[in-house]
């Protein structure tokens, strides 16, 4: 299991001093065994998690690995997006042997993130992927790239500092590290109240990694770089985020035998999956509409865990692979059209179906898997979470996916009318090397949909007897939502004066300074804090 961390960015230091052609070759074979190795791991993985450990027998050295369906699933994706990332690059001007080696450094320590079962290794691993993440975010030098990438690395390292101090406190308590054991340990039965610091602690973590409610400050100086290479804009949405989120089911897993942590879990994902959806659709530049529709989907998933159920559980860890597919295909699309129209403000960007059938078409095949359309497979994901839930958390559910349909029908409207600004360069030049990406991740994503039973089983561990091909009810459901939305979009666009839809969106553009994101920490670490303290004082388990 250890190739999959050290092997990348073993194979990043070997291209590093070879002449470009011949890195660049050795870098796209790297990633075709790589991917073939761990196809093979992952269709040969079992149920049962299987253990690695390496380092000897000393507790606090040993470093323990941990695989099994969904771990292997992710890293399989990660390999599958790392590779389109390489792809995408070896034609960029920008490129060289150094962007390929933090790209492929950077692949490594994401797989790791998946695999890793000690929690000081899962801390080690965070935290360099994100100063490799920054390099990569300020690889081409200006003052915004700068900026950006050192708020960047500072609210990220000031968030683990929390998760460290909740390692610490882990270690001091159990004398061990590795999440199975402290699992263990913990269901043979320990006082709630010893473990409501190391909670809050870790989720304060992990959570602001995941996009969470108050924790999204880092999106805008992140996602929304201009200067930073496309690809990191879907590796940062679709594999480190999707890391973070994966750790929330862990950490949820971990300590739920001392106490039940889902209703903090499920407000916190209302929250972050309405307010995500809201900012996403006051927002002008493309890259930052999909980038807080991450975060709405980010809440969405957290729903998913905090329902309690097989069913939802399951839908949730395939939504991180079927919204991760959609979205890295629409950032690819939106990249390109940043470049063809030399802006990246929705206003500006008309007529894409008319210039680019093909890439409407492939835009438009995302941004249905986006929202659960029928026949796709974020259908299948997000029916799985909405089985699964009951009540109010089936109800925020609900009210999350219909933001996401309003967000899509925004950016949906970049493919009609007109327009006079001429594309930079001709639409079809490069379109079989690069788009040929986005291919792969639609077909990708639509096999899940033909073949739901089966793939939910094969990826998430689970085999559910549920009927996934949609039926009359559940097709006019969506056709009723995607007209409302079409409704909606055109009332505020007739009705609403452009004035008072600047008033409406200015309270949403805020970007916070690093003084307000480190106070936000501090919110969301004493909401967590309290929330455990409440619920051990009181009982419940």
């Amino acid at each position: 299991m250890v190739w999959l961390v050290l092997a990348p960015v073993i194979l990043g230091v070997a291209i590093y001093k070879l002449p470009p052609v011949a890195a660049r070759t050795l870098a796209l074979a790297g990633q075709a065994v790589l991917g073939f190795l761990a196809v093979g791991a992952w269709l040969h993985a079992g149920y049962e998690p299987t253990f690695e450990v390496l380092g000897g027998d000393d507790a606090l050295l040993y470093v323990t690995l941990r695989t099994d369906s969904i771990s292997l699933t992710l890293v399989t994706l990660t390999l599958l997006l790392f590779a389109a990332a390489v792809v995408y690059v070896l034609r960029a001007s920008y490129a060289d042997n150094k962007l390929l080696l933090l790209l492929l450094v950077l692949q490594g320590l994401s797989s790791g993130i998946f695999i890793a079962d000690d929690v000081f290794t899962l801390f080690v691993l965070f935290e360099v992927a994100s100063l490799v993440a920054v390099l990569t975010v300020m690889y081409r030098k200006n003052r915004r790239n700068t900026y950006d990438g050192l708020y960047y690395l500072v609210v990220q390292l000031v968030a683990m500092m929390f998760f460290l101090f909740g390692v610490a406190y882990l270690y001091r308590s159990f004398g061990v590290l590795s999440v199975t054991q402290i699992t263990e340990v913990i269901a043979a039965g320990v006082d709630g109240r010893v473990l409501v610091l190391p909670f809050a602690l870790m989720l304060t973590g992990v959570g602001l990694k995941a996009g969470l409610f108050p924790l999204f400050s880092y999106v805008p100086h992140s996602y929304g770089n201009p200067g930073a290479p496309s690809p990191m804009l879907w590796i940062m949405s679709c594999v480190l985020v999707k890391g973070a989120l994966f750790w929330v089911y862990r950490l949820l897993d971990m300590f739920a035998p001392a106490f039940d942590a889902r209703i903090f879990l499920a407000v916190v994902g209302i929250i972050t999956g309405l307010l995500g959806a809201a900012i996403s659709l006051a927002q002008e530049d493309i890259r930052l509409v999909l980038a807080f529709s991450t975060v709405s989907q980010s809440g969405l998933i957290v729903l998913g865990f905090a329902a309690g159920s097989t069913t939802a559980t399951a839908g949730a860890l395939l939504h991180l692979v079927t919204h991760a597919l959609a979205k890295a295909v629409l950032f690819l699309i939106a990249a390109r059209m940043i470049r063809w129209y030399g802006t990246a403000r929705l206003g500006e960007i008309r007529g894409v179906g008319r210039r680019m059938p093909f890439v409407a078409t492939l835009a438009a095949l995302a941004m249905l898997n986006m929202v659960g359309a029928p026949f796709t497979g974020g259908a299948v994901s997000k029916d799985m979470m909405l089985l699964g839930a009951t009540g109010w958390i089936e109800a925020a559910m609900w009210a999350v996916n219909i933001g996401t349909i309003l967000v899509m029908v925004r950016l949906g409207l970049v493919m009609f009318g007109t327009s006079d600004a001429p594309t930079r360069f001709a639409a079809w030049r490069r379109l079989p090397d690069r788009f040929a990406i986005g291919v792969i991740f639609t077909a990708v994503s639509a096999t899940i949909a033909i073949f739901a039973t089966d793939a939910v089983d094969l990826i998430t561990g689970y085999y559910l007897e549920i009927q996934f091909w949609p039926g009359a009810v559940k097709v006019a459901t969506f056709i009723a939502m995607l007209t409302g939305a079409l409704l909606a979009h055109s009332l505020a666009a007739y009705r609403v004066s452009a004035n008072a839809l600047e008033r409406l969106r200015g309270p949403l553009n805020i970007a916070l300074s690093l003084p307000q994101a480190a106070l936000m920490l501090t919110v969301f670490f004493a909401s967590a804090l309290i929330f455990a303290t409440t619920i051990t004082r009181g009982g419940g388990t």
